[in-house]
């Protein structure tokens, strides 16, 4: 029997209608509308059992499926026709007063809701029945899913989780290598909106495979509008272009979960809970090393099956925005830890490497497992870390698409805000910690021969520091005054300036320094004759002995000397992005981290838009997906040429801030 859903409209639940022959001919949308929304059936007094195998069941019993046994379609008891007695039992009467409502927890319990039925499926499967507890016989109908119970949870199993292989590092690398691609497409021949986007060509489907083979779409790149209930509709065809990027674009932030839980599956109970490897640490070592991990799955584990609900609800109309509001709290209880312990457990890991041979030698055996695919556990420990920056973004890609005013857009960028406030204040966290440690390592390697203050302080932290050559010339009489050098270190801070002299053992001694507000960094025109090239003047307006004073500063590069110029300068004013349609921009190629304070770390896909650029390859430059500033080599991005890319790129990032702005305001 085939069994086909199809939507009345966008908005309505699915009506399921079964087609076979007409000897066995399916319930009619009359005689199944009292028993809809049941899920218990009374057992009949009579019988020694009381219950029977299905028909359907004993039927399909030597033709067994190939795909796992999550994957098999649930009981749909309330499609039953309540005129002809259930195969799970005769005589059986729906109880009304049970099931009637809609569950929130309904995929928790183990109940299926009717939303999505495997296409290419001959025929509803039979449902699991089992046998309640107590004196009235009474028959449950619930659907056969184990559930593991790992860390003092219920783990529910997800409908994607488990429908591949495919751990989120590899997913998200392909993902990234596809906005690559997107972008430099557009950028070659630019992009031309139609009304609507036509269907795409059907794919010829093997009638055993199973939905959620077919909804992964091999998990590496899953389309929307791949899935067979919306191929089949002619709802595909009403919808716009952008219509159909903003579905695309929502369903690619379920699909993206469902990997990234997939791998903390593997990050949890492979390493995590492995025996071998907790025997080879201390207490504090395992606490710094995995943290709260189990706590970011269980949330990972009610978000994704929250989304997977709100999915099936309405699969043309799902929302995922609030969905991530309501889960907001909850990523702030345990990202935030997880993020702050970033320093300890990348320095505890590093010494664990070095100095634990035992730690080391169980690592590599379970590193090498196939169920890590190949993957260290330092590429699963970075995930939450990854993962939460990526959820914003997707967001943004989200909001860029709604319709302008509407609740849809509301709702998108309070999500979106809600993200970037956490995001921000993870990051705050790990800088004050780092920042901190640096002034306290500094100041056991600085001393003063001028007037002392103290160093380490709260609001202070290091901007950027280096060595460079001092260039001064002798007062001696004669036509050619002679030129002398001396190496100057520099530490500039948010709030002041030391100027050193380099000492044995990385040590400096201080000679002078001023508050930022006094200081003044200028390109110099002179040219020289000899080594020494780009040249820039340094002017302390007011320094350690109330004067003023100037330097003459030579560095070995153009990057190095617009570098320090940029850091010395004071704060700008913010960009109006609707005004640099005539500035460069950039998609990152391969990630950068950064090595110095004032280098801007990038993610694949990233767009920068270029603010300087220097012979030597360096770029100066702000991401457009959060305004951070900041320096990054040139062989990490390419150019994008096409001027109606660019200018698109500049207002999506300006609405995004605009809907941003508007947001604050509401709320102050």
């Amino acid at each position: 029997m085939a069994t086909l859903l199809s939507p009345s409209s966008p908005t309505t639940p699915w009506n399921l209608e079964l087609q076979g022959p007409a000897s066995e001919p399916g319930p009619s949308e009359e005689s199944e509308a009292p028993a809809r929304g049941s899920s218990r059936r009374t057992a009949p007094q009579g019988g020694a059992n009381g219950l029977r195998r299905l028909d359907r069941g004993q039927a399909r019993q030597s033709d067994k499926l190939s795909h796992p046994h999550l994957e098999k379609a649930s009981s749909w008891p309330h499609r039953r026709d309540p005129g002809r007695p259930p195969e799970g039992g005769s005589g059986q009467v729906a109880d009304p007063g049970e099931g009637s409502s809609k569950h929130k927890g309904w995929n928790r319990q183990g109940l299926r809701r009717p939303s999505i039925l495997p296409e290419g499926s001959s025929e509803t499967k039979g449902p699991a029945v089992e046998k309640s507890a107590g004196s009235s016989d009474t028959i449950v109908f619930r659907e056969k899913k184990p559930k593991e119970v790992l860390a003092g949870f219920s783990r529910r199993c997800s409908k994607l989780v488990n429908s591949s292989h495919l751990l989120y590092q590899e997913y998200s690398d392909v993902v990234l290598n596809k906005e690559i691609q997107s972008q430099q497409r557009l950028d070659s021949l630019g992009e031309a909106p139609g009304p609507a986007s036509p269907r795409q060509p059907r794919r010829a489907l093997v009638s055993s495979e199973s939905y959620l083979q077919r909804l992964s779409v091999a998990s590496s790149g899953s389309l929307w509008q791949e899935i067979p209930v919306v191929r089949n509709s002619t709802v595909l065809l009403s919808m716009t272009h952008e219509d159909q990027k903003l579905q695309e674009a929502k369903f690619e932030l379920i699909v993206s979960e469902a990997s990234y839980l997939r791998s903390l599956h593997v990050a949890v109970d492979h390493f995590q809970l492995s025996a071998p490897l907790r025997a080879t640490l201390s207490n504090q070592e395992y606490q710094w090393l995995f943290s709260r991990l189990q706590d970011v799955r269980e949330v990972s584990t009610t978000f994704l099956s929250d989304l997977e609900e709100n999915f099936e609800n309405n699969i043309f109309t799902f929302q995922v925005c609030d969905v991530v509001l309501n889960h907001a709290p909850n990523f702030r209880r345990v990202y935030l830890p997880y993020v702050t312990n970033q320093t300890y457990q990348e320095r505890t890991f590093q010494v664990l490497l070095n100095s634990n041979s035992s730690f080391r030698e169980v690592l590599e055996k379970l590193e090498s497992d196939p169920v890590c695919q190949r993957l260290s556990l330092k590429s699963f420990l970075i995930l939450p870390f990854q993962r939460i920056t990526r959820l914003k973004l997707l967001l943004q890609n989200i909001l860029k698409r709604t319709q302008p005013g509407s609740s849809e857009e509301a709702e998108a960028t309070k999500a979106h805000h809600a993200l970037e406030e956490l995001i921000r204040d993870c990051n705050n966290n790990v800088q004050r910690m780092r920042r901190t440690e640096e002034l306290i390592y500094l100041s056991q390697k600085i001393e003063f021969e001028c007037k002392i203050f103290p160093l380490i302080s709260q609001s202070r932290w290091l901007v950027k520091s280096g060595e460079l050559t001092a260039l001064e010339f002798s007062l001696s009489p004669g036509p050619r005054r002679k030129l002398n050098t001396r190496p100057v270190h520099l530490h500039l801070f948010n709030d002041c300036l030391l100027l050193s002299r380099p000492r044995e053992g990385s040590r400096f001694l201080v000679f002078d320094h001023a508050p930022f507000s006094s200081i003044r960094g200028e390109k110099c025109e002179m040219k020289l004759h000899g080594p020494h090239k780009n040249l820039f003047r340094l002017f302390l307006l007011h320094n350690a002995q109330g004067t003023q004073t100037e330097f003459l500063f030579s560095t070995e590069t153009q990057s190095e000397k617009l570098r320090w110029i940029s850091a010395l300068a004071m704060p700008r004013e913010e960009l109006d992005l609707l005004e640099c349609y005539d500035s460069p921009q950039v998609q990152c190629l391969r990630a950068y981290k950064p090595r110095e304070n004032d280098e801007l770390a990038l993610e694949k896909a990233d767009v920068v838009m270029v603010t300087q650029q220097s012979s030597d390859g360096w770029l100066e430059g702000m991401r457009l997906s959060d305004g951070e500033r900041g320096w990054f080599p040139v062989q990490q991005v390419e150019f994008i040429s096409n001027p109606e890319v660019r200018a698109r790129n500049l207002k999506e990032a300006h609405r995004v801030k605009t809907a941003k702005l508007q947001l604050v305001e509401q709320q102050t």
